[in-house]
């Protein structure tokens, strides 16, 4: 539903080093390439991250930090002020998996980052929703904010890829040999990939200026455990709420979950044709460059998203060469777009049925209020 706006006023994306730099994510995102390579028990993937000494064996705490040290302490407010949104959907698991007395999962990545970076907001919640937990933890800390219970919101999202999570993927035959190529007419599976991204949030009267979430939505089908909706209408119903009060038509292009998987992708595009008509804005996709980096996802999402409404150029979807003829959609690839910056909706949708919608806008013009 459209609400008071949300200003993004500070982001940080984090990837492997031996996938781009971390100050490059988004030249990365425009070049348009796969960077995806084989990987032993993973299919085509991220390249594993290069870590640090200190962080031997816990990619998503070194993931986190590398994304959250860009944008905290430096965005903090008054004490008792400030919350903090984590999102993941196992953390560091192989904490657990290795040695029972290691603190397992999500409360090991929260209590590894509380020993390095000073500071961090008391009052915290943690999201842990399958696909959606990157874009459900934005939502959660922007209704903090209009809740009043927080005068600004650090959200973080961070995985590593361990052997429990490969092998659950692979279990569910979900991931392709060959590399992940959203929306594709030929695209056989998702590749997994891990990452680190953080934002800070305030109230769009506190940030004249910085690009704003306008409205957003969440709705869950309860279709399958891991299966979505073939209909698209749980998606729909998200996209629909996000949307409330917007006219569709200024919408310049939507930011796709697209995994590369054969229902997820066809799911998805049911969802825009029932939400814009024959008419569906230009359709882009990440998870072909870098993996599908699960709680991190949906925020890089949003945080990309900022930056399409606001220089209005839509980068390509790698790995996509060419589209479905049932419920077609205008997906950019080869080179990047540039279109007037305006409205862009992100969307993503998990296992267990969850979807999340966001309309994010750029920080000037008569956009909904």
């Amino acid at each position: 539903m459209a609400l008071p706006p949300v200003a993004i006023v500070a982001n940080a994306c984090a990837l492997p080093r031996g996938l781009a730099p971390h100050d490059d994510w988004l030249g990365l995102i425009y070049s348009g390439q796969s960077l995806l390579q084989p990987r032993p028990h993973l299919g085509y993937g991220a390249p594993a991250s290069t870590l640090d000494p200190g962080f031997a064996g816990h990619a998503a705490t070194a993931l986190a930090f590398a994304a959250l040290r860009r944008v905290w302490p430096a965005h903090q407010s008054a004490p008792g002020r400030d919350a903090m949104v984590l999102a993941a959907t196992k953390g560091d698991m192989d904490d657990w998996l290795a040695d029972g007395r290691a603190r397992p999962g999500l409360q090991g990545l929260a209590h590894a980052l509380d020993d390095m970076v000073p500071g961090l907001p008391a009052r915290r919640l943690t999201v842990s929703n399958a696909c959606v937990s990157g874009a459900q933890a934005v939502i959660e800390a922007a209704e903090l904010l209009q809740d009043g219970e927080a005068d600004r919101a650090l959200v973080l999202g961070a995985d590593g890829l361990s052997p429990f999570v490969a092998q659950g993927f692979h279990a569910l035959q979900g991931v392709s040999p060959t590399g992940a190529r959203p929306f594709d007419a030929t695209r056989d599976g998702l590749s997994l990939g891990e990452a680190g991204a953080a934002c800070v949030l305030l109230r769009a009267a506190d940030a004249p200026g910085a690009p704003r979430m306008v409205g957003w939505g969440a709705s869950n089908d309860a279709n399958h455990i891991s299966g979505p909706s073939r209909d698209g209408s749980g998606l729909a119903l998200a996209m629909q709420r996000a949307l409330a009060g917007v006219d569709k038509s200024r919408v310049i292009a939507i930011c796709g979950h697209g995994t590369g998987t054969v229902y997820n992708d066809a799911m998805e595009a049911r969802a825009f044709h029932a939400v814009f008509g024959p008419r569906v804005p230009p359709v882009f996709g990440i998870k072909g460059a870098i993996g599908h980096t699960l709680g991190a996802a949906g925020l890089i999402e949003v945080i990309l998203s900022a930056h399409v409404a606001v220089t209005g150029r839509v980068p390509p979807t790698a790995g996509f060469a060419r589209g479905e003829q049932e419920f077609a959609l205008d997906v950019v690839h080869g080179t990047a777009r540039q279109l007037t910056p305006g409205l862009v909706l992100t969307t993503n949708s998990g296992f267990g049925g969850m979807n999340t919608a966001i309309l994010v806008a750029p920080g000037e013009g008569p956009w909904p209020a």
